[in-house]
């Protein structure tokens, strides 16, 4: 990434364009970071620069702007534009077949279609900040993402404001939807978290884990072999399956994938008190029918707030939607890091990862 006046220690720049789409880059020693302002400000590019490997797929939707393709999916238009990477997820999440509030939110809300507003806020050989912001169009909502890298830390350090600009109460589903490809994902990956309990969604029906019982992470049954196999184990691509699971009852709010292979690894940390669940959307070759049609070798760790993937209507049914009072602020952090290593013990929200 080319800065004028400076090309060592941490960049910003707000000077990139993709296909007329504004980007913010923000780059250091040890990662560089694309995020696609003009829909989402979306993560496109989480490089880990001393392998020259971005964590985030890749997928067979190239990334343009938003358009009409053909006739509107009651689904909304997600996937349409889904390039794959890093969204966010918000005021839902999944396919709500029930408007709420009198309004219908689409798979996966529309924070990950809109374009966001975007500032420098510092711009040192020490520390880049970007603040990004949006207002959503169906919902009463206000978000405020504050991102930044510092010096010889290969973390991605976010602050998050959502606030409630109505005189009533709103119910939500928020949550962060990075999605991992080859060349970084495959069989040698492991997923360590704090979780104790998985459940797994109703997604589809090349579904390889039972859906019938709660299980005690990472043991869950699998339907074709009748046999309790580790979930938390990447699989092949020839495995053609297709999955939504659930992690529960989280002791800290972290987790970790490790190529054991390649050692080197990509892990979030969190409040688990607001994001109490991490769902891992599975695709290891079996997606066969829209819009992946088999093509796709993918998995994604989601810390969410709620489940399932099936609009906040049902998320208020099960008691796991968050609930904003009138005028109410939420504030929260999170932290994203690339580590080397074969596995970590730990990762905590100011960037450490304890191996």
């Amino acid at each position: 990434m080319y800065t004028y006046g400076r090309n060592s220690g941490c960049r910003i720049s707000l000077d990139y364009t993709y296909k007329g789409m504004r980007i913010a880059y923000l780059e250091n020693e040890l990662v560089r970071v694309g995020i696609l302002l003009d829909k989402g400000a979306d993560i496109f590019d989480f490089t880990h620069k001393p392998r020259d490997l971005n964590f985030l797929w890749q997928s067979p939707i190239p990334m343009r702007k938003p358009f009409v393709a053909t006739s509107a999916l009651p689904e909304g238009a997600f996937h349409d534009y889904f390039f794959g990477g890093w969204q966010e997820v918000l005021p839902s999440a999944g396919w709500a077949s029930e408007p709420y509030l009198g309004t219908y939110q689409g798979l996966h809300g529309e924070v990950a279609l809109l374009p966001f507003e975007a500032q420098i806020i510092e711009d040192s050989p020490e520390q880049v900040v970007l603040r990004a912001q949006a207002r959503l169009y169906r919902s009463p909502l206000l978000l405020e993402r504050v991102m930044s890298l510092k010096r010889d830390v290969g973390a991605l350090f976010i602050k998050e404001r959502l606030v409630n600009e109505a005189p009533v109460e709103f119910a939500v589903m928020w949550g962060h939807h990075p999605s991992f490809g080859e060349p970084f994902l495959d069989e040698s990956c492991v997923v360590q978290t704090t979780a104790h309990k998985v459940e797994v969604a109703p997604f589809h029906p090349n579904g390889l884990w039972d859906r019938d019982a709660e299980y005690d992470f990472p043991m869950v049954k699998n339907r074709r072999t009748g046999e309790l196999q580790d979930i938390s184990r990447v699989l092949p691509k020839s495995t053609k399956s297709a999955d939504v699971v659930f992690f529960k009852e989280l002791d800290e709010g972290w987790y970790a994938l490790t190529n054991r292979t390649l050692g080197v690894g990509f892990g979030m940390a969190w409040d688990n008190s607001l994001f109490k669940y991490l769902w891992m959307w599975q695709v290891y070759g079996g997606h066969d029918d829209y819009p992946w049609y088999g093509r796709t070798y993918n998995c994604a760790l989601e810390p969410f707030t709620s489940y399932p993937p099936a609009g906040v209507k049902n998320a208020i049914d099960n008691g796991t939607a968050l609930w904003l009072a009138p005028s109410q602020i939420v504030e929260t952090e999170l932290v994203a890091v690339a580590y080397e290593g074969e596995g970590v013990t730990r990762i905590t929200r100011d960037g450490r990862v304890e191996q």
